[in-house]
């Protein structure tokens, strides 16, 4: 995208990092409770699901995802102001790319062979490989299951690259973007003009939508197996905000700012989670499509400046989360299946059975992150896109980092005095 130069210290956002990291575990939740939701009666053959279950998972698609666009689009213009744009595709294709061929081709493999089976199918995988069903699983794109959120980025990243590769660093128009960013900035500050300005975001959703939804062929896939246009530029805006937000530390600042009606804002849009239905006809869908942008817009922005607000230091436990993120966002959503399916044979109560299978498969997650991923070369590269093992296998791990900071903090305090009596 339109960069400037890097700076001489390099500032690393533990806020933004750490909201990413934490929406990433928040995600075991998210797939945990789609077997137990009405909405996804496919998920599993499990039949004990309660209505609680439907409100909890639409509640957190209504913030993650847009989140981890924001947040790429963020990172994106961080990287490319300190790399070349080749250094920059080479280090998507390490850290996007490699990983989702991977997961894709074990893992979600492993998750589709399982769900042909729960679906009716018979035989053994090879039988699945073999069979038409396989096919049309990579024709559809169903192959993609949790990971369409990276595929998504790819092309985003693309963008990014192309637009900084094709206007010269010295281009006029460079510092006139990052002008109008900084004036928007100077818009947005105070609580008033911030309201204002979601409904703005929420107005401009509505309009991507309506548009798209229009378009001849927006639904279809662009390519076999690859995602629709509809799909594509649903989330396009969160991306391209985070691009701003990183082209301007003024921006980024108006954004984060503490508001103190936005808890009550955020809470309100999480309750009711406005979501528009086929029933709701032309008018009241339009109308629910802008109250569901705009819930949206404000739980994100909610999300960012609470960590923004509580979580700015950083530390050894958000430097811990930060590097098993990737492990649990990619890994998980196998292990819930698995899970999920053999928990269809206990007659536990449902809430039960949905903390047994959120503690289970994210604590699977994180032994797979800390004796394969943090220790052996080969499988970090392909399963976190990373090549630094020699240094994290010397940052603390789990337990030296959970267990051992606060014994390390008590012994660097001085001993208290005994007051007198």
């Amino acid at each position: 995208m339109l960069t400037e130069p890097a700076p001489a210290a390099r500032k690393h956002y533990h806020d933004i990092d750490g909201a990413r990291s934490v929406l990433m575990f928040l995600s075991v939740a998210l797939h945990a409770g789609t077997v137990y939701a009405p909405a996804r009666p496919w998920i599993t053959a499990n039949v004990d699901r309660h209505a609680f279950f439907d409100w909890l998972i639409f509640g957190f698609h209504l913030f993650i995802t847009p989140t981890f666009f924001f947040v790429g689009g963020f990172f994106a213009v961080l990287l490319l102001s300190r790399r070349t744009v080749g250094d920059f595709m080479w280090n998507r294709f390490l850290r996007t790319a490699v990983p989702l061929v991977v997961i894709a081709l074990t893992f979600n493999m492993i998750e589709s062979y399982l769900r042909w089976r729960d679906a009716g199918g018979a035989g053994s995988m090879m039988d699945w490989i073999t069979s038409p069903a396989f096919g049309q699983l990579w024709a559809s794109g169903g192959w993609q299951l949790h990971l369409w959120f990276l595929v998504s980025l790819m092309p985003m990243f693309a963008l990014a690259a192309l637009v900084q590769a094709i206007v010269p660093a010295d281009a006029a128009i460079r510092g006139r973007v990052v002008a109008l960013i900084d004036r928007s900035a100077r818009w947005i500050a105070g609580s008033f003009p911030f309201a204002i300005a979601l409904i703005a975001l929420g107005l401009a959703n509505t309009a991507n939508f309506t548009v798209a939804m229009v378009m001849p062929g927006s639904y279809d896939l662009i390519a076999p197996g690859f995602q629709s246009y509809n799909k594509l530029i649903s989330e396009f805006p969160f991306f391209v905000i985070g691009v701003m937000a990183a082209l301007s530390p003024r921006f980024l600042t108006a954004l984060l700012e503490w508001r103190w009606w936005m808890p009550m804002a955020a809470a309100a849009a999480l309750f009711f989670q406005p979501y528009s239905e086929v029933e709701h006809g032309p008018l009241l869908g339009q109308v629910t499509l802008f109250l569901n942008q705009l819930a949206i817009w404000t739980l994100v922005l909610f999300i960012l400046q609470f960590f923004h607000r509580y979580f700015a230091a950083g530390g050894p436990r958000t430097r811990w989360l930060a590097d098993c993120a990737l492990s649990m966002y990619l890994f998980h959503h196998c292990f819930v299946y698995i899970f999920g399916r053999a928990l269809t044979h206990v007659a536990w109560p449902v809430w039960l059975e949905f903390a047994v299978l959120t503690v289970l498969a994210a604590a699977t997650v994180i032994a797979i992150h800390e004796l394969l991923v943090r220790r052996y070369a080969i499988i970090r590269l392909l399963f976190n896109g990373k090549t630094d093992i020699e240094e994290v296998r010397k940052a603390p791990g789990l337990f030296a980092v959970f267990a051992g900071a606060d014994n390390r903090t008590k012994a660097a305090r001085p001993a208290k005095a005994i007051a007198p009596h």
